[in-house]
C-alpha cells in the first residue's frame, strides 16, 4: 500500500510540474508599440537619412496618429533664435488613423548637422495620438562616422608619394632609354705616317 502511495504521489507531482512549465514554454513578449530603423547603419557629416517609425497598434479599437515628434540629443543647439535637433512630423491627410490590431509605418528624412554637432545620437521618438503617447528611446540611434582631424594630412601625403613614385619612374625610364641609344665608341689605332 504505501509502493502505491508513493508511485502516485510522484505520478501527481509530475503532472502539477508539467502543467507549470507549459505556460512558461508558451510565453511570448509582447509587441512594442513603436519600433524604430534607419536606411543605413552610419552616416557622414552634412549627409541625408531616412528614419523609419512603425507604430503597431495592439489595442481593440482604432488609433489616431496626431503626430510624431523626434528629439535627437546630440544635435540640440539654440541658432539664429531657434531651437534646432528636433523634428515634429504629422502625418499627411492631418490626422492618420491606424486600426485595431494593425501597423503603420512612417518614414521621416533627416539630414545630419555639418557643424560641429555632428556625432552619434540617441533618438527620443513620441507618437501623439488621441489616446495617452507612447514613446521609444534608442540608444546610438543614428550612429555618425567622425573622420579624424589629421585625415586630409595623411591624404594629402599619399598623393605627394604617389606623384613622386611616377616621376621617379619617368626619370629611371628616360635614363634607361638614353643610355640604349648612345653610340657605342670605337678606338682606333691611329695610323704611323710613313717617312
Amino acid at each position: 500500500m504505501k509502493k502505491l502511495n508513493k508511485k502516485i504521489l510522484y505520478l501527481g507531482l509530475m503532472c502539477i510540474s508539467l502543467i507549470l512549465f507549459a505556460p512558461l514554454t508558451q510565453a511570448q513578449i509582447p509587441p512594442t508599440r513603436i519600433v524604430a530603423w534607419t536606411d543605413k547603419p552610419q552616416y557622414l557629416a552634412g549627409q541625408t537619412g531616412k528614419l523609419y517609425i512603425t507604430y503597431n497598434n495592439d489595442r481593440d479599437e482604432p488609433v489616431t496618429i496626431r503626430n510624431i515628434t523626434i528629439v535627437y540629443e546630440e544635435w540640440w543647439a539654440y541658432i539664429n533664435n531657434v531651437w534646432v535637433g528636433n523634428t515634429t512630423y504629422e502625418p499627411e491627410d492631418t490626422e492618420k488613423s491606424v486600426t485595431e490590431e494593425t501597423a503603420y509605418t512612417f518614414e521621416i528624412s533627416f539630414t545630419v548637422p555639418s557643424d560641429g554637432r555632428a556625432r552619434t545620437t540617441d533618438v527620443y521618438i513620441i507618437v501623439y495620438t488621441n489616446k495617452p503617447y507612447d514613446s521609444l528611446y534608442i540608444t546610438s540611434g543614428i550612429h555618425v562616422v567622425e573622420t579624424p582631424a589629421y585625415m586630409e594630412k595623411i591624404v594629402t601625403l599619399f598623393t605627394i608619394q604617389v606623384v613622386l613614385l611616377i616621376v621617379c619612374t619617368i626619370i629611371i625610364a628616360a635614363t634607361i632609354f638614353l643610355s640604349a641609344r648612345r653610340p657605342h665608341v670605337t678606338w682606333k689605332q691611329e695610323e704611323k705616317a710613313v717617312e
